[in-house]
């Protein structure tokens, strides 16, 4: 860099902190960042940490938060523990990426007010006001009941936001009905012309319910409780965290995450009769994943991001990932379709093809050894079949993908993807997670697993159907197509990761 340059970007530098104010000298702020930049060389140094899944820095993630785009970027605000890799001490990390895949962590955006009495910053989302600049709304913990705030950015390219002063902007006091239990987690979504917000948790009596609010004014700084929009219909479902209600393809789509695996519901949303009327109902992801949020992009994609639980132990420096964003769409026989984001391709290394053949025996994948990779096979036939991943010397894999009897199996998990003559499923292996989507997204799994550092081997197996005497079992298991493209790493920028 020459000279000129030199002064002109310190001197950009210089102005852009001087205008973002007195956040940058925050020393709670300083101390959290500090604790994660001291905690990124133990992260990087572990050999299974995913490369192409997001992941702040260094330390602890869970839910992805107030996940918009705005002016040319996918934003995701995240739970974030700066100080360990476990759950514990709630702040919102920041991050920015413009394809979905390379992303640049941002400073963390909110963190408790020990002034306020906020001790933790809980899940919560996104909306743009009418002055077209974004707002974020959070559960603030700490006082005698949780209460929603919101923040407001400081510049346009959402680095630093301020905590509006007149918060909490909704409290208990608000609902008509009386206090609501495990009251947080606040999704926004338009409808009309019209503001509104949901939020978790239970009736007095116990039972989930979603409860929902309208924007008073148009600053969002004013909210209206209408009542409960949905109630959980399984009497043992005590809460809903997490709550998400938004347009998809001519219905609405209702989401939680209910202490278990998230579901999600199809319907038409009737606001003035306060019905929302589910024709579908459907786990979201039988896996470990929880705590959904949803973007819309200009493209106009509906994008789903989930918490990928990985059970990695805290000494390695990190733990849990973002899954990969999956477009929805609602398919012809009316339930969600997951896929993932055609964006992730431009990590595919050379691809290497592999001929159909009958699965009488194992088929291995002569020349491959990867523990990060897009796999794309088809199967054919009756029985039992699927992947062996991350396979040892000895033949024992670290994970199984197997369909059998009209759901999918992926390690512990098993879900629901029906029947058909064709299964065709995309893998992405990262390092000790996996995500799999069967037949054009009707079914998408989640999970973690444990695999030794040389357990890199992939190969397809088969089983036919156990028949009576004299029957018959259909058609023999075939491997019909079988495709492997090792993944590069996306980019994980630390430029702006600052106080």
């Amino acid at each position: 860099m020459d000279r000129r340059r030199f002064l002109t970007t310190t001197a950009a530098v210089a102005a852009l902190r001087t205008n973002l104010g007195a956040a940058d000298s925050d020393p709670v702020l300083v101390k959290a960042t500090q604790a994660v930049r001291d905690a990124i060389p133990t992260a990087e140094a572990d050999p299974e940490r995913p490369i192409f899944h997001f992941h702040p820095p260094a330390n602890w993630t869970n839910d992805p938060n107030g996940t918009l785009y705005y002016r040319g970027w996918h934003h995701l605000f995240y739970q974030l523990n700066p100080f360990a890799a476990r759950i514990g001490s709630q702040h919102w990390g920041h991050a920015r990426s413009r394809d979905l895949v390379n992303w640049e962590h941002l400073p963390i955006a909110i963190w408790p007010s020990a002034e306020h009495q906020e001790r933790a910053i809980y899940s919560g989302g996104a909306a743009i006001a009418a002055d077209g600049r974004p707002r974020i709304f959070y559960t603030s913990i700490g006082h005698p009941q949780p209460e929603q705030w919101l923040a407001i950015p400081k510049d346009e390219d959402l680095f630093v936001w301020e905590k509006y002063s007149g918060n909490p902007v909704l409290a208990q006091a608000a609902h008509i009905s009386g206090p609501i239990a495990q009251w947080r987690d606040p999704f926004l979504f338009q409808k009309d012309g019209t503001t509104y917000m949901v939020c978790g948790g239970a009736a007095s009596a116990g039972r989930a319910q979603v409860q929902l609010y309208r924007a008073t004014k148009p600053d969002l700084t004013e909210w209206k409780h209408l009542g409960a929009i949905f109630q959980a219909l399984d009497r043992d479902v005590r809460n809903f965290e997490c709550p998400n209600l938004f347009p998809l393809g001519g219905k609405w789509v209702m989401i939680v995450s209910p202490n278990r695996v998230c579901e999600y519901w199809i319907g038409d949303l009737d606001i003035s009769g306060m019905r929302f009327s589910p024709s579908a109902h459907g786990v979201l992801d039988a896996g470990d994943a929880y705590a959904s949020n949803i973007s819309v992009d200009d493209k106009g994609r509906t994008l789903l991001w989930l918490w990928g639980r990985t059970n990695t132990p805290p000494a390695k420096g990190w733990g849990s990932v973002i899954t990969m964003p999956r477009i929805l769409a609602i398919g012809p026989d009316g339930y969600l379709q997951q896929r993932p984001a055609p964006e992730f391709e431009t990590l595919r290394g050379a691809m290497q093809v592999f001929p159909a053949t009958g699965l009488e025996r194992t088929f291995v994948a002569d020349g491959v050894a990867t523990d990060c990779a897009e796999i794309e096979a088809e199967f054919s036939g009756n029985g039992m079949f699927g992947l062996e991943l991350r396979r040892r010397a000895d033949g024992k894999p670290g994970i199984v993908v197997s369909v059998q009897g009209g759901y999918v199996n992926v390690g512990t998990a098993r879900a629901f993807v029906g029947n058909a003559d064709r299964y065709r499923m995309r893998v992405f292996l990262d390092k000790r997670c996996i995500e799999v989507f069967v037949n054009d997204g009707a079914t998408a799994v989640y999970n973690w697993f444990d695999a030794g550092p040389k357990d890199l081997g992939v190969a397809a197996f088969g089983q036919a159907p156990a028949v009576p005497s004299g029957g018959t079992g259909g058609p023999p298991v075939r491997l019909e197509s079988l495709k492997i493209w090792p993944m590069n790493g996306a980019r994980f920028s630390l430029e702006h990761f600052h106080a």
